[in-house]
């Protein structure tokens, strides 16, 4: 049992990428990230909770450096980054703000934000940061799953349970908490200050509703605070 626990404690320091075998939680370090063993969901509804249901390889990375590796996935609803141990097993991601993953070149990382239903109130949630920089625009992927609706009548429409996708932007300045923001001008004019952009914005005719503008224009942002 010493001699197990000492390999333990050496494959968790040790430097660089380990990679993990997860059908065994007990092998290298992989143990610090898990959370109890998830079952797999039974609802039956039209749609999936997860953008892609396939695990896919990955990285857990600690304080922005790669620890572990491994086969991941992201559940929309309940924004959580699931580890594969096996066909049909699987546990969860400790949530914590200093652990983050990589899916597929897309990085999933742990910010607070303010929820709309109460402005005074802050949560945590998992975002996809689009840009570098002291503001950055970040993506929420999301969904929830909207409950059926039986007909009372035969004139009425029965409704399946299903999952859909409610997912947005945010705006993080610095360390406070993410803001929602809408792709559109207005939005974009309030939260960041119309005067500072709209010269830019017009000059480059940027389509705020698109992604790749409303980058742009981030970079843009981020410049302009670094000349000041």
């Amino acid at each position: 049992m010493k001699s197990k626990l000492n390999i333990l404690a050496f494959l968790t320091v040790t430097a660089g990428v380990a990679q993990i075998n997860f059908t065994n939680p007990d092998h290298g370090s992989v143990v610090s990230y898990q959370t109890k063993q998830i079952e797999p969901t039974n609802v039956e509804a039209e749609g999936s909770p997860y953008f892609d249901d396939k695990f896919k390889y990955g990285q857990i990375l600690l304080n922005g450096e790669p620890k572990t590796t491994g086969n991941l996935r992201y559940n929309a609803v309940n924004s959580e980054i699931e580890l594969q141990k096996g066909e049909k097993e699987y546990t969860a991601v400790l949530k914590r703000n200093y652990i983050s993953a990589r899916i597929s070149n897309r990085l999933y990382k742990l910010f607070p934000y303010f929820d709309n239903s109460n402005d005074e109130s802050t949560r945590i949630g998992y975002f996809v940061p689009l840009n570098e920089g002291e503001v950055k625009l970040l993506y929420k992927p999301e969904k929830k799953l909207r409950r059926g609706r039986t007909g009372t009548t035969s004139y009425d429409r029965t409704t399946p349970p299903r999952f859909i996708d409610i997912s947005s932007y945010y705006i993080k300045k610095g360390e406070n908490p993410a803001e929602k923001i809408y792709l559109r001008k207005g939005s974009f004019y309030n939260l960041l200050g119309k005067d500072k952009i709209k010269e830019f914005v017009k000059a480059n005719n940027l389509k705020l509703s698109k992604e790749k503008d409303a980058l742009k224009l981030m970079h843009f942002y981020n410049r302009s605070m670094q000349t000041k």
